[in-house]
């Protein structure tokens, strides 16, 4: 049916947008090491994306995107909130750039500071 293509097509961007944030949070500090890659890998696998769709969302690799970006898709409240979980999974070990650009994010995503910290402190 048509709803359930658009609610298939809402998953599917919801995933996208997921490990895009992963990708660019890994980035923030200039380099992506074996755990962000793997950690990335995985959601990649997950997602059953084709090798074209793969393929686009690794051009993230090369040019990230900005925080501020991609707040711009993340429109209901438990989806800011599932984009800043991945892109603090997506993260590691957080380094001081990385914790420079989850900052952003969060205040992109306009989650409070105790929004961001208890995100964090589940997945830690």
């Amino acid at each position: 049916t048509l709803s359930s293509s658009s609610a298939a097509s809402d998953v599917y961007k919801r995933q996208l947008l997921m490990i895009r944030a992963m990708i660019a949070a890994a980035k923030a500090d200039g380099r992506v090491d074996a755990s962000e890659r793997a950690a990335i890998a995985d959601q990649l696998d997950a997602a059953g994306l084709s090798a074209e769709e793969r393929d686009f969302v690794l051009v993230d690799f090369d040019r990230p995107l900005s925080p501020e970006a991609l707040a711009r898709d993340a429109r209901d409240p438990m989806l800011r909130a599932r984009l800043y979980a991945a892109a603090f999974a997506g993260a590691g070990e957080i380094t001081p750039p990385e914790r420079a650009w989850l900052d952003a994010l969060a205040q992109a995503l306009k989650l409070d500071k105790a929004a961001a910290a208890a995100i964090e402190e589940r997945l830690s």
